[in-house]
């Protein structure tokens, strides 16, 4: 602050003006608070930029200033610790480390080196701060350091300045800081300057022509000229070629109607004046173009600074380029337009209209405000817009509106009232304006006169009113009671929770109030509960005190009643007064109020463990692991359980599980303990059935609710349960201890009659198998053996073993035994010489067919064996000649031939018919 008091007047007025605008502020805004022209204001911000104060940004290609006191602290407070602490941690030098001066489109290298002379390691930051135009041009704007202690390091920001850049200064802050390291020593902030000069060449030849311009021009100091005027600008160029040059200017900035460039006239032939369109220029010669500068007469106020550029014929690629700073005076001419729209009114509002015309060349904002010339003001005045912001050379509109607000002041009979305001206008930047205001006045038309009759009606009105009072104090019948709410606070209630039904009730005028009386019915309308009545005489009784008020409503809150039992619900209250006790007065139903009964119990889930079972085995062990169905099922508010019932039907509606009870009164019923949990619900898994036989099934389960009600309340069936029968299979059929062939031929021996062989077989299958041996005996056991006696007559007889499942599926193996008598032997054949043996008498024998193999010899029946179906050992054999023919369907299986032995005396040989000789064979008939 010390160094603000030191500053000259206007700038520290501008910098304690920006201190408490806290925002940035344009040049306009500067000269115009200090009331200087903005050439002498761009000349104290320059210098107040220089030493700090102010920080100048570029924005929109509009020059923005604003306060930079923390950067002007924090620099000298840097100065002061750098010169008084010399053991300050950072140093940083700048190379250029002063302002430097560029032409436009070429690059600059700001090099900052940083020493770290603390005694720990930093990581620094190192950046052009944001509000510094020039950042735009640097390619890297931010750095970062890492530095260990006693080490120096080195940042390069390389700026690239574009050929567009216009000529002119830019401030940038350079910004060092460790605040993780060094958070009291920094930041350290350097002002530097950096100048954009016209994009001409650097180095310019001896031989490059020059040019200058008079009068000169600064952006300090720009050229002032008013709109419409004219500034002649005197272009000396000097050739300082060896060459006659041909020159030619021009403003590529400015529009063609605010310049004009006049070259001197030269005499091309005797006598003949004409116009030139360039300078011709010989070696070392200097010349003149006279440049007129003639801003239209619509100019806008401003700072301008157009480019002017000189061509040279002889090197067209030659950039000669200079500005020229012109600074347009504004124009203040402001006129206003007074017109009247509504101008005669009775109850509205008028209404007015101002309208202002800026002629000058700056942006003007004024306030326009209504105000009454009369001695009493009557009215009101309401501005839109209050404020005007009018853009040069343009119109702005402002409506008036004026409504009396006095309605009694409105004249009663004869003219009307004139009412005189006026109109004010204030620049807000105090430019000068008109020196007459615009007045306006309303006229305020007399009432009709119609009113008068409405004045009369109001007397009469208000004789009628205070007859009414007398009568509603003094004569008015008291009021009855009203029921003006009755019902519940809720409309459902649970059973489960045994609860009753409670009931509230407003009533106004209480103190009328004799008794009250309510009555449940069913919404049919017929009575589901008695009658309650309550004697309110002598004020509220005391059964309802603890639920009842009195103030000017009775109200009374959850009254209990007798409803508990579930069902719909509606109540009637009937109000009876003092004055009349017999006839209610007010009649008021409830809504529907409903007792939801509790819960039954439901089955949500019911189904098998399996889709599939398997029939167990006939014969122990039985090992097949699922023979019988098992259900699961999971029941929900089991609470309300007594009985499950549980049945199971064929798909045709057949019972084939005679039907199970189960009864929970006690708990989880006794068959059911092992299977079922309370979870959630009652949960049952793999609860076993007495399904066993092969078929289809089809479970039913019912829930008796413990309420009373005999039917049930659920029921759910599960899916077809299929139980696969047992596939039968033979697993032994022998004849003789050996497998059954599917033939034998078996000569009858009339020396020995009455042949027997053994049949035994063995079978596997399910439970309900049932075996028969065909023709005879029929029905047998899953295994066994029988002695069979052969017939000694010619025929044929066929066994047959046959196996049928629970599911009527078969299975047989047959075996074929024919009896044949054999032929008797053959004569024996004649001698026949062999060849080969001429002259020889040695008859030749034919060898004998083989004789066939003795049949096995049939042991005995073992001690123990199984007998027949008809409790014998043995059934006895066939009856010889009896044919039987195999079941249809039935298949033979052949047999792998078995181990022979000899045959036992007497019993009768079996041959295959394909191992017998020819004499032994039936005859055939061809």
């Amino acid at each position: 602050m010390v160094d603000i008091l030191t500053l000259p007047d206007e700038q520290r007025q501008i910098v304690q003006w920006m201190m408490r605008k806290k925002s940035d502020v344009s040049l306009a805004e500067v000269a115009e608070r200090i009331d200087f022209t903005q050439s002498d204001a761009i000349a104290i911000m320059d210098e107040l930029v220089d030493q700090g104060f102010v920080q100048e940004m570029q924005i929109a290609g509009e020059a923005r200033y604003r306060i930079r006191l923390a950067a002007k602290r924090g620099t000298q407070q840097q100065t002061i610790q750098q010169a008084l602490a010399p053991g300050n941690p950072l140093s940083v030098i700048l190379n250029p480390s002063g302002d430097y001066a560029l032409v436009a489109g070429s690059n600059f290298d700001l090099c900052v080196t940083v020493s770290n002379k603390g005694n720990q390691s930093a990581l620094i930051d190192i950046f052009i701060d944001e509000v510094s135009y020039p950042r735009n041009w640097c390619i890297n704007p931010h750095e970062r350091l890492a530095l260990g202690a006693n080490s120096t390091s080195e940042v390069i920001f390389q700026f690239q300045v574009p050929l567009e850049a216009k000529p002119s200064t830019y401030n940038y802050l350079l910004v060092v800081d460790a605040p993780l390291h060094y958070p009291e020593d920094t930041p350290i902030r350097h002002n530097s300057r950096l100048q954009v000069l016209p994009p001409v060449e650097a180095a310019i030849r001896v031989s490059d022509p020059t040019f200058s311009l008079s009068p000169p021009t600064s952006s300090a100091a720009p050229a002032l000229l008013q709109p419409g005027a004219l500034l002649q600008v005197a272009v000396s160029i000097h050739n300082r070629s060896d060459r006659v040059d041909r020159f030619r200017l021009t403003c590529p900035e400015l529009n063609e109607k605010w310049y004009t460039v006049r070259y001197p006239e030269g005499l091309n032939s005797p006598g003949l004046v004409t116009s030139a369109t360039a300078l011709d220029l010989n070696p070392g010669e200097k010349g003149d173009i006279l440049l007129f500068l003639n801003p239209p007469m619509d100019a806008v106020a401003g700072t301008y600074f157009p480019t002017v550029r000189l061509y040279s014929a002889n090197n067209p690629d030659l950039v000669l380029l200079d500005v020229v700073y012109l600074q347009i005076l504004p124009t203040y001419l402001l006129t206003v337009e007074f017109r009247s729209l509504v101008g005669k009114v009775r109850r509205l509002a008028g209404l007015y209209e101002v309208r202002l015309n800026n002629s000058g060349n700056i942006s003007r904002e004024v306030i326009v405000r209504a105000k009454s010339l009369d001695e009493e003001d009557v009215c009101s005045y309401t501005v839109l817009p209050t404020m005007l912001r009018i853009a040069p050379f343009s119109l702005a509109t402002a409506e008036i509106k004026v409504k009396p607000l006095k309605w009694w002041r409105r004249p009663i009979y004869g003219g009307g009232r004139l009412i005189n305001f006026g109109v004010e206008i204030e620049d807000t930047q105090q430019l000068p304006l008109i020196n007459d205001a615009p007045q306006g006045t309303l006229y305020w038309e007399p009432r009709p006169w119609w009113q008068f009759l409405l004045v009369l009606l109001t007397v009469l009105g208000t004789v009628a009113a205070i007859a009414f009072l007398v009568w509603l104090l003094f004569f008015k019948p008291k009021p009855s009671p009203k029921v003006i709410e009755f019902g519940s606070q809720d409309n459902f209630y649970q059973a489960a929770e045994g609860d009753f039904i409670r009931l509230s009730w407003q009533i106004r005028n209480p103190q009328q109030l004799n008794s009250l009386t309510i009555t449940g019915q069913s919404p049919d309308g017929t009575a589901a509960l008695e009658p309650i009545s309550y004697d309110f005489s002598r004020g509220v009784p005391d059964q309802l005190k603890s639920f009842c008020a009195i103030r000017q409503i009775l109200i009374c809150k959850n009254v209990r009643t007798d409803a508990r039992k579930p069902g719909d619900y509606v109540f009637e209250l009937k109000t009876f007064p003092k004055n009349n006790k017999d006839i209610a007065s007010n009649i008021l139903k409830s809504n529907v109020i409903k007792i939801e009964p509790i819960a039954p119990p439901k089955i949500v889930e019911f189904s098998s463990s399996l889709p599939v079972y398997q029939e167990r085995l006939a014969v122990p062990p039985n090992n097949t692991p699922n023979d019988k169905i098992l259900l699961n099922w999971r029941i929900i508010n089991r609470d309300q359980i007594k009985e499950l019932q549980l049945i199971g039907r064929s798909p045709e509606g057949e019972v084939t599980s005679v039907l199970k009870r189960y009864n929970f009164s006690e708990g989880i019923a006794v068959g059911l303990k092992k299977y079922c949990t309370i979870e959630v619900g009652l949960l049952c898994k793999n609860v076993p059935t007495d399904a066993r036989k092969p078929g289809d099934y089809i479970f039913e389960l019912a829930v008796i609710p413990n309420n009373g009600q005999e039917e049930p309340s659920d029921t759910k069936k599960t899916d077809a349960i299929k139980i696969q029968a047992q596939p039968s299979k033979i697993v032994e059929f022998k004849i003789n201890n050996q497998e059954a062939l599917a033939k034998y031929l078996v000569p009858i021996n009339k020396n020995k009659p009455g042949g027997v062989f053994r049949i035994s077989w063995k079978v596997e299958g399910g439970k309900d198998i049932k075996v028969q041996l065909l023709p005879s005996p029929g029905n047998v056991l899953t295994s066994g053996s029988l002695p069979y006696t052969i017939s000694q007559k010619p025929g044929s007889e066929t066994l047959t073993l046959q196996v049928t499942n629970a599911a009527g599926e078969q299975i047989s193996r047959s075996v074929t035994i024919e009896t044949f008598e054999p032929p008797p032997p053959p004569a024996p054949p004649p001698l026949i010489p062999a060849p080969g043996a001429q002259g020889s008498n040695a008859p030749t024998l034919v060898p004998a067919p083989p004789i066939p193999p003795p049949l096995p010899i049939a042991p005995p029946p073992a001690a123990g064996a199984p007998a027949s179906p008809d409790g014998g050992a043995g059934s006895p054999p066939p009856a010889p000649g009896a044919a039987a023919s195999p079941a249809p369907g039935a298949a033979a299986s052949p047999a792998a031939p078995g181990a022979t032995t000899s045959p036992a005396p007497g019993s009768p040989s079996l041959s295959d018919p394909d191992s017998l000789s020819p004499s032994e064979l039936p005859p055939r008939s061809d």
